[in-house]
Formats: structure tokens, C-alpha cells, sequence
């Protein structure tokens, strides 16, 4: 009898650490019933179970985010992987390990946890499954990928483990998200030259794909490397590449304001870097019209004083000049500037300081 009453307490308990964790958020109530269901199964001798709801309880204070909660997090990871030792279930063992890693991480405390994302790398090693492996690297990598210091240390992890990896068991999806996480930290790090290597990677692997929204993404990314490379041609190609992948017409102001952004980069490269004042009217005129769909009047005041500098110093239009300068003048005055400056050295200034914010 004592047993029948503990499937069906058990239940009732499993629904209620449901419903605090889905229907009714509520963390603290959450903790206490996994704390009573853990208690439940620890007289049922399931120690399997008692393993997952340990991780689940590691989980929730985990997600409170208080050092004390931290603490509590790692006891229970530890207890947890205790249990998964004794088993001998390597995989779960592995994730244990790792998730203590990154606690200690969170912690700030360095020196464990490369021991602890050793031993979780160790255990995964042992399954012979390249999948299982491949993730542990990578979720080793995310740990610094994710953090607020040492995301340089993400980098041997994806590069030198876990895409190799990715490229053995042929796992295309699980190779674009990894290049495109070495693009961008590698890109974070100055580091232009292998950048580009993964870039192109994952240009192909978009194209292969059919994963339109990352080749825009991919087609980005190469303009804003090739910039930092100072070459110029190829950074307006690529950017004009990923604005053609752009729906039209704009269905979204995010997209009006990429439109703004790139054209008004591609204006100031052509201008600054290419020497070419037409063309780069051209860009800003384009700029102008998608700043004018969002009705965005800071952009517009931008636009127009550069365009106005253009023709009053450049391209000698006065008509055009002084038509752009009124037109600065209205939304300076609605903005509340007092003063706009049709120098061309200002213009350069403007210019190369705007470029180099955008990258």
C-alpha cells in the first residue's frame, strides 16, 4: 500500500513541477517541488531518475543568477554526476562535467574549469559516437563564446575540434553554424585574414544549403572583412551582393534601416576610399529614399547635409547645393541643430568617422 501511494503522489508531484516550470512561471515553487519529487525518488531507488531531476534542480538555480544560486547549482551538478559515474552513462556523465565547467566559468574561477571541460571531452571520447563529440566541443566552445571574458578561448574549440568533426560525419548544418560563430568571434578578435577563410565557407554552405537569410548574412560579412582588409572594390561588391538578396519590395523597417546603413557606407567608401563624388551621390540618393520610407529625420539630416556638401564642393551644382542645404536646413530646424557645415573637410571627417562606426 505504501508503494501504490508513493506513482501516484509521484505524478501528482511530476504535474505540479510542470506547471510552476510552463504554465504558472514560478521558479521558487519550481525548486520546492523538485526538491519534494527528489525526495520521493530517492525511495523509489530510481537512480536514473535521480540524476535527471538533480540536473533539473541545477537548472532552475542556474537561471536565478545569484552567486548563492550559482553555488547551489554546482552542488547539484556535482551530486548529479556522481550518480552518472556510478552508472556508468558516459553521455550524461559528459554533460555533467561540462555543465560544472561552466559554472565554475560563471564563477570566475579559471583554473577548474578547463579541468572540467577536459574531463567532459574524456567522457565523451569513450562513447565513440563523432556526434556526441562534436557537440561536447562545441558546447565547450559556447561556454566562452557566450561569456563576458576570454571568448578568444572558443576559438581551438570550434576551429581545431569540433568542425572537423562536423566535416567527418558530413553535418553541412552543424558546419555553417560553426563558421559562422568563428566569423564572427574571429572578426571580434581582428583576426581579417582567417576570418575571410570562414567566411567564404560559409558563403558555400549557404549557397548549398538554400539558406538565404545566412548568404545575405555570409555576403555582409565578406564586405565588412574586406573593408578592414582595405579593399575597397570587393567590400562595395559584396555589399551590393547582399543588398540584391534583400526582399522587395521592404517588408520590414529592419530592412529599410539595413538599406540606409550599407548605402550609406557604400556612399562613403566610393567617396573616401574610391574618389568617386557621382557615384557616391548615387549611394546617398539611394540611402535617402529608404530613410525617407522610414521617415527616419536624423538619417535624412545626414543624408542631405552630405549630399548638399557633394554638390557645393565637389560636383560645383549649385542649384542642386542649395536645393539638398534647404532641405537640411528644414529638419535640422524641426531636430534642433543649430548649425550645419558644408566644409569638405567636415565631409571627411563625417564620412570615414561613419564607416568606421558601421563595422
Amino acid at each position: 500500500m505504501g508503494k501504490n501511494f508513493s506513482e501516484g503522489q509521484f505524478k501528482a508531484v511530476q504535474h505540479l513541477c510542470q506547471f510552476y516550470s510552463t504554465v504558472l512561471a514560478d521558479e521558487a515553487q519550481c525548486v520546492i517541488y523538485n526538491e519534494y519529487q527528489l525526495s520521493l525518488v530517492r525511495k523509489m531507488s530510481d537512480k536514473v531518475m535521480e540524476g535527471k531531476v538533480l540536473e533539473t534542480i541545477s537548472q532552475l538555480y542556474l537561471s536565478l543568477g545569484t552567486e548563492r544560486a550559482y553555488r547551489s547549482a554546482l552542488d547539484y551538478t556535482k551530486r548529479s554526476l556522481g550518480i552518472f559515474i556510478d552508472l556508468q552513462a558516459k553521455e550524461r556523465e559528459a554533460q555533467a562535467w561540462l555543465q560544472a565547467g561552466k559554472i565554475y566559468y560563471i564563477l570566475r574561477q579559471n583554473e577548474l574549469v578547463g579541468l572540467y571541460i577536459q574531463a567532459a571531452q574524456n567522457a565523451a571520447i569513450c562513447t565513440q559516437d563523432p556526434n556526441l563529440e562534436m557537440e561536447l566541443f562545441e558546447a565547450s566552445g559556447d561556454i566562452f563564446f557566450n561569456g563576458d571574458w576570454e571568448r578568444e578561448k572558443a576559438v581551438p574549440f570550434y576551429r581545431d575540434k569540433a568542425l572537423p568533426l562536423a566535416i567527418k560525419t558530413k553535418n553541412s548544418t552543424a558546419e555553417l553554424r560553426l563558421v559562422n560563430k568563428l566569423v564572427e568571434l574571429l572578426l571580434h578578435l581582428q583576426a581579417y585574414e582567417e576570418c575571410l577563410r570562414y567566411a567564404q565557407a560559409s558563403l558555400m554552405l549557404s549557397v548549398h544549403l538554400g539558406n538565404h537569410l545566412n548568404e545575405r548574412l555570409a555576403y555582409h560579412r565578406l564586405a565588412v572583412i574586406h573593408h578592414h582588409l582595405g579593399q575597397c572594390e570587393l567590400t562595395e561588391h559584396f555589399f551590393l551582393k547582399a543588398l540584391s538578396l534583400c526582399p522587395s519590395p521592404l517588408q520590414f523597417d529592419e530592412e529599410a534601416i539595413y538599406y540606409v546603413k550599407v548605402y550609406l557606407i557604400l556612399g562613403d567608401i566610393t567617396f573616401s576610399d574610391l574618389k568617386d563624388p557621382f557615384d557616391a551621390a548615387g549611394y546617398y540618393n539611394l540611402a535617402l529614399a529608404a530613410a525617407m520610407d522610414l521617415g527616419n529625420k536624423k538619417a535624412q539630416l545626414k543624408i542631405y547635409t552630405r549630399l548638399a556638401i557633394i554638390f557645393h564642393n565637389f560636383l560645383v551644382d549649385r542649384e542642386m547645393s542649395l536645393f539638398f542645404y534647404q532641405k537640411a536646413r528644414t529638419f535640422a530646424t524641426e531636430l534642433n541643430i543649430r548649425r550645419i557645415n558644408l566644409s569638405p573637410d567636415q565631409y571627411m571627417r563625417a564620412t570615414w568617422t561613419s564607416a568606421k562606426k558601421v563595422m
